[in-house]
């Protein structure tokens, strides 16, 4: 870490040694109930999974006392580590999806998933912040490329999930126009206690998970623990599909007014991406994969992808394509509260530094082998190499230098692809710091919070890409296109091993940014039932750094044409140097009519600053601006000890939303990037409930239905070498179902000793494109899960996922005919992983 990161760090966060209050406001309250509840595993691992009536919320808290879930005047949803074990959940978008009004797609595996909250339209992680143990995982979770799932995984050393939809969320948290989830850590335990889990699964998966927590002397407790996992993914590219782990120790003490913690986490792990395929809309309406293609279980990475290099004007591009997403992030982090009275300090302070190497291949679109040819640089091949005497094209294997034939693997396709190799370093220096205080006045008590947040960060995006030609099949092997003379010998090559252009892409930039907030919030609790609570945040970032430009470079091999036009550095870097800021402010109401039930209302406008990943290209963005977002929300909530309901009816405007538009300009052929901006309005309701009859059964679910729909939006596109503008009034963004269901069954036999699990999960259709065209049909997915504790301190657990085999399609890319090829046009589409079979063991002790 640079000595400017650690002043810029200490200037943007005044020295704070911040606090870990803050989207967790943990107070001593609340930290007692945590404790007491992780302080046997063998409760822990009994308990039912439905409403708790007395369940303690220390996510989005806008006073300090502790507070009941069914108290809380905004929407939580709440995961046990038995939630997370039955669920077999193991990554964030996986967490996600049992959130109601979230969408989450999770097929391109661990990582670089894609997420949608309440009807913005914001990809990624860009409207939730994402939390661990009360502090940002990364400041903004959504900068482009290095999305904050990279640095998140889930084992065995996390305690609970906690996530908030809207309400106060953008109060305390930076990037949160959406909600805030915080994944909550074991800390350590007061008797010595362990558990081991090890996991397999039919697609060749071979994982430990390890947690021990206990005293360690004069008050102080340790936790410690993490995982390692191997395994070939559910689609296998060849090579290992995902290899790494992680590791934590957190040491803690609790004091008679306080406690102080300290934690170090180190992350190292390999991850496929996976891809689009793909499949055929036939004119009856059919989604089904093109010939060879198994859209379940097959994927066109392969081990070939290995051999491709990238070689660009400043040498070989130092890219393993068998590596594929490669993520590594250490964390320290130092936490601390002290009480006084009625008066509460909480500070935390993390740092952070992480680098992630993405290497992948993306599917652009297919080809017919004829039409091909007629592209550019294929169409002037034969004069390139006229002088050589050659005669005639032929598509060759690229690795053994055999004939491609016209009707390979059942369809004859070529694919075009861009295989990207993007490498992202950030350091974060993050800290906040919080003033709690309770007073009584002749109306009510006062629950007064006051906060102060800073980050500072360094930042790089490096990319170089290439375009490359494979077959279409599982594993797809390289495809050359060859210039051969009347003899037939090989006289040139339009690609080289598999890269028809090298270097397509370039992008170096490097900066940094830093960010301050303070804000403001006050429950008033004028009578026992009834509620106000406001809050108010003021924010501003200093977003700076340097972007090197392009230029287009013959790289001089006589032998190819695929190093004719490759981008490379100019030499001359553009200067970002930008400032933004804006406040939000949330006012509520709940009415606790009886103990366990209650109505809240709220009204909400927040903002969404800008981000540095908009200054990663060779061409910096013009008018860059913060947008605007007005949110209200309004619901009922009671718990029972035979059940609970939370439903909640919301309302977004999002006004000057940002799209950012990156394409190659037609006329000059160098990347263009555009900001477009537009609004979007969206009403929905949520529902998360649970109904318990009887001891051993129990039906839980969730329920959204929301309708987005653009306002004031217009969109540029390069068509027929010009730039045309669309309007896209009226339209449903992308990404976005209007229906997500989940329905989750529970039997509890033997005396809780066999527990199983089904779940139901439908999503309805959705665009896979701001203007409407690619449609994506409705699916459902069965889920289920068998838990019985063979003796009391060694449980076995079963998942089958996606047990009918649906080919349900998470997202997808463009859409595109092929005449006189098929029946009706090809989509480019990730779909869900097909039937997969995972089993656990784990020992407590």
């Amino acid at each position: 870490m640079s000595f400017d990161l650690w002043l810029r760090a200490t200037a943007a966060s005044i020295l704070l040694v911040p606090s870990a209050g803050t989207a967790a406001a943990q107070v001593t309250t609340a930290e007692a109930v945590t404790e007491e509840k992780q302080d046997s595993l063998a409760d822990d691992q009994n308990a039912d999974t439905g409403a708790h009536l007395d369940e303690i919320v220390v996510t989005g808290r806008l006073g300090n006392a502790a507070q009941r879930k069914v108290e809380a005047s905004y929407s939580i949803t709440t995961l046990k580590d038995t939630d997370l074990r039955a669920r077999a959940i193991d990554n964030l978008a996986n967490a996600l999806q049992t959130i109601p009004g979230v969408w989450a797609d999770d097929s391109a595996g661990v990582t670089a998933n894609n997420t949608r909250v309440r009807g913005i339209p914001r990809g990624g992680y860009e409207a939730l912040a994402v939390y661990e143990d009360g502090l940002p995982i990364q400041h903004d979770p959504g900068i482009n490329w290095i999305n904050v799932d990279q640095f998140l995984r889930i084992d065995e050393t996390y305690a609970s999930i906690e996530a908030v939809r809207g309400g106060p969320s953008s109060i305390f948290a930076s990037n949160a126009p959406g909600g805030l989830i915080n994944f909550i850590p074991r800390q350590g335990t007061a008797e010595l206690s362990a558990l081991i889990k090890l996991t397999t699964a039919d697609y060749g998966q071979a994982r430990g998970d390890v947690w021990i927590g206990g005293p360690i002397g004069d008050g102080w407790r340790f936790s410690a623990g993490g995982f390692y996992n191997w395994d070939q993914g559910v689609r296998d590219p060849g090579p290992v599909a995902n290899n790494g782990g992680q590791g934590r120790v957190i040491i803690s003490k609790n004091f008679a007014r306080g406690s102080l913690s300290f934690g170090v986490k180190y992350m190292e792990d390999n991850n496929f991406f996976f891809d689009a395929i793909p499949l055929i809309r036939t004119t009856g309406g059919e989604i089904r994969p093109v010939p060879g293609i198994d859209g379940n279980y097959d994927t066109l990475t392969g081990e070939e992808d290995g051999r491709v290099v990238i070689k660009t004007p400043a040498g070989i591009r130092d890219a393993d394509f068998n590596r594929f997403n490669q993520s590594s992030d250490l964390q320290f982090t130092i936490k601390g509260d002290v009480a006084f009275g009625d008066t509460t300090l909480n500070a935390g302070f993390r740092y952070r530094d992480s680098q992630t190497n993405r290497n992948a291949r993306g599917l652009n679109n297919l080809s017919t082998q004829a039409a091909y040819l007629t592209t550019s640089p294929a169409n002037t091949a034969l004069a390139a190499f006229a002088s050589r005497g050659a005669t005639a094209l032929r598509y060759v294997y690229a690795t053994d230098g055999s004939q491609f034939p016209a009707n390979a693997n059942g369809n004859g396709y070529l694919g075009v692809n861009t295989f990207q190799s993007i490498q992202n370093p950030i350091s974060e220096m993050i800290g906040l710091l919080e003033l709690g205080h309770q007073f009584d006045t002749g109306i009510g008590r006062h629950d007064i919070k006051l906060g102060v947040y800073g980050t500072a960060a360094d930042w790089a995006h490096d990319r170089n890409d290439g375009v490359g030609l494979t077959e279409v099949r599982d594993n797809a092997r390289l495809i050359d296109l060859v210039a051969v003379n009347a003899a037939g010998q090989v006289v040139g090559r339009v690609t080289d091993l598999g890269i028809a252009r090298y270097n397509s892409r370039f992008a170096n930039s490097e900066g940094g940014y830093e960010d301050v907030a303070a804000y403001i919030a006050d429950e008033w609790q004028l009578t026992e039932q009834l509620r106000i609570d406001a809050g108010f945040r003021y924010e501003k970032i200093w977003i700076h750094g340097v972007s090197e430009g392009a230029r287009s470079v013959n790289l001089g091999d006589p032998d190819t044409l695929a190093d004719n036009n490759a981008f490379g550095g100019s030499g001359t870097f553009n200067r970002f140097d930008e400032a933004f800021d804006d406040q939000s402010y949330t006012v509520g109401v709940n009415w606790q009519f009886v103990p366990n039930a209650g109505v809240f209302a709220r009204y909400t406008n927040t903002y969404r600053l800008p981000q540095i990943g908009q200054y990663r290209d060779n061409v910096l963005p013009a008018n860059v601006r913060s947008q605007s977002i007005v949110q209200a929300e309004g619901g009922v909530k009671f718990q029972t000890d035979l059940g609970g309901a939370f439903v909640t009816v919301f309302y977004n405007e999002f006004q000057d939303v940002q799209f950012t538009n990156t394409f190659i300009d037609p006329q000059t052929l160098l990347i263009r990037q555009e900001v477009n901006y537009g609004d979007v309005e969206t009403i929905g309701v949520e529902l998360e409930g649970n109904i318990r009859p009887v001891p051993f059964f129990e039906v839980a679910g969730t329920l959204t239905y929301q309708e987005p729909e653009f306002k004031n939006y217009t969109y540029n596109t390069a068509v027929n070498g010009q730039l045309v503008s669309t309007s896209f009034d009226g339209n449903r963004p992308s990404s976005m179902p209007k229906w997500l269901v989940s329905v989750r069954p529970q039997l509890r036999l033997f005396g809780d000793r066999v527990r199983v699990l089904g779940e139901w999960r439908y999503e309805g259709d959705k665009f896979n494109d701001d203007a409407n065209v690619v449609r994506l049909p409705a699916f459902s997915v069965f889920n289920a899960s068998v838990s019985a504790d063979v003796t009391p301190t060694v449980t076995l657990i079963v998942k089958g996922s996606n047990l009918s085999n649906e080919l349900g399609l998470g997202q997808g890319g463009g859409q595109q005919q092929l005449p006189a090829a098929i029946d009706g046009n090809i989509i480019l589409a990730r779909p869900i992983f097909g039937r997969a079979v995972t089993g656990s063991v784990l020992f407590r002790f």
